[in-house]
């Protein structure tokens, strides 16, 4: 998948796909600049990207780590109570320090919802830390719901943090989110409308 997001006043390109061995050596060298280090948002980013690393090495010594599309529908195909986790990338070969923009940790269940872990953008794409590239956490998210439609997935769940639930309260349009979230029924709707407007819809 692709999308574009905007660096000042040009709009650059995205492409959101699942994550290589390079993406996660990326990853583990996510770092803020001095400014940044006190911001909250900042800090949950680089202490998610860090339990990402732990977390794939995990399970993927338990043999249930997939790494492309197919493999993830090959896996419920073959068995449909498997649990496995994937992780998508914002991979943008323009942006330095690091390539990756972002992040989608994601489990599939055995009653086939899924599950998002973990999901954080580069400092540098972080508006409430200054960053300079806009629209990544929106693209990913949607572009997520986007994918979970093809795979035949009714529900996107996960949790809220203090710092990440209002982004979640703009992003699925609701007017209050806690510790937790659901994108079924009419917000995963919402969703795929939005996912048509933000992110475009050539990639269907």
């Amino acid at each position: 998948m692709k999308f574009r997001v905007r660096v000042k006043n040009s709009e650059l390109p995205v492409e959101f796909d699942f994550a290589t061995k390079d993406d996660l050596n990326f990853l583990n060298h996510w770092r803020s600049t001095r400014k940044q280090r006190g911001n909250p948002f900042v800090q949950d980013a680089l202490e998610y990207s860090r339990h990402v690393n732990k977390g794939w090495r995990v399970y993927e010594a338990l043999g249930r780590t997939v790494t492309t599309l197919a493999h993830l529908r090959q896996s419920f195909q073959q068995n449909q109570r498997a649990e496995v986790v994937f992780l998508m990338v914002a991979r943008a070969l323009w942006h330095e320090p690091s390539s990756i923009l972002g992040f989608c940790f994601c489990r599939r269940t055995w009653c086939h919802h899924i599950i998002l872990d973990f999901a954080a953008s580069h400092p540098n794409a972080i508006r409430k830390a200054g960053g300079e590239v806009q629209g990544v956490g929106l693209s990913m998210l949607y572009s997520l719901v986007k994918i979970a439609e093809g795979l035949g997935v009714k529900t996107v769940w996960g949790e809220a943090t203090e710092n990440s639930h209002g982004f979640y309260e703009v992003a699925l349009a609701l007017k209050s989110v806690s510790d937790q979230f659901f994108i079924n029924g009419n917000i995963f709707e919402h969703c795929l409308r939005q996912y048509k407007i933000v992110v475009g819809d050539d990639n269907s």
